[in-house]
């Protein structure tokens, strides 16, 4: 699955011409590949195996503006303020991360992964690298979300004036489009506290009200 992401990700980014110091031309894709690699090694092996998610899939998005790579089951042992930053490694399917230090990719040979605590660094380092910004973590608890973004868009950061439902509603529709409906079953919140953050972060121009009337109803950000 980790190959046959990449070899989608070669054939579907963008590509742009870029000049080398030495004067060659390189066709350099919109999302770094390796970057990509880590993302989707991480989604692949921390995903959540049990029961409740036997249906549910990797999932990845391409869209205009952003890549988005989104697991079931939330972080393991780990809080999003620290990804990147200590040196840790927690494993939900530790033997699986286990075999998978073994385990080589057909094509290269390669180790599929390190188990260094090195993916997320590798994420920040080849972004800044190729001059996007950096990867936005999504934890919803029972799904884990990575966008990735073509150029800088606002963000809300928690030392915001915002409460915490807000932001955890605010931070959720980075994924794009929702319903409240989808919300509660991401957030584990109640429709009326979601209802209350949405016309909060509605009426700050933050977030827009899709359809009605009659027709489903969904909010997106309007820094998408």
């Amino acid at each position: 699955m980790l190959e046959e992401a990449l070899n989608w990700a070669r054939r579907t980014f963008d590509t742009s011409v870029v000049s080398a110091p030495d004067g060659t031309v390189h066709d350099r894709p919109a999302y770094p590949y390796i970057a990509f690699r880590e993302i989707i090694a991480n989604a692949l092996l921390h995903r959540d195996l049990d029961h409740w998610s036997a249906g549910m899939a990797v999932e990845v998005r391409l869209r205009r503006d952003r890549l988005i790579v989104s697991n079931p089951g939330g972080l393991y042992g780990i809080t999003v303020d620290r990804l990147g930053r200590d040196a840790v490694t927690s494993a939900r399917n530790a033997r699986l991360v286990a075999i998978c230090q073994h385990a080589r990719t057909p094509e290269t040979g390669a180790r599929v992964i390190e188990a260094l605590a090195t993916g997320i660094p590798i994420v920040a380092d080849a972004l800044a690298e190729a001059g996007l910004p950096p990867a936005h973590y999504i934890d919803a608890a029972i799904r884990f979300t990575v966008v990735l973004r073509r150029q800088a868009v606002p963000v809300i950061h928690p030392g915001s004036d915002l409460n915490e439902t807000e932001l955890r509603v605010y931070d959720a529709l980075a994924a794009g489009t929702r319903s409240v409906a989808d919300l509660k079953q991401e957030l584990n919140l109640s429709a009326p506290n979601i209802r209350k953050a949405l016309r909060e972060l509605r009426s700050r121009g933050l977030v827009e009200q899709l359809g009605g009337q009659g027709r489903p109803t969904t909010y997106r950000r309007l820094s998408e």
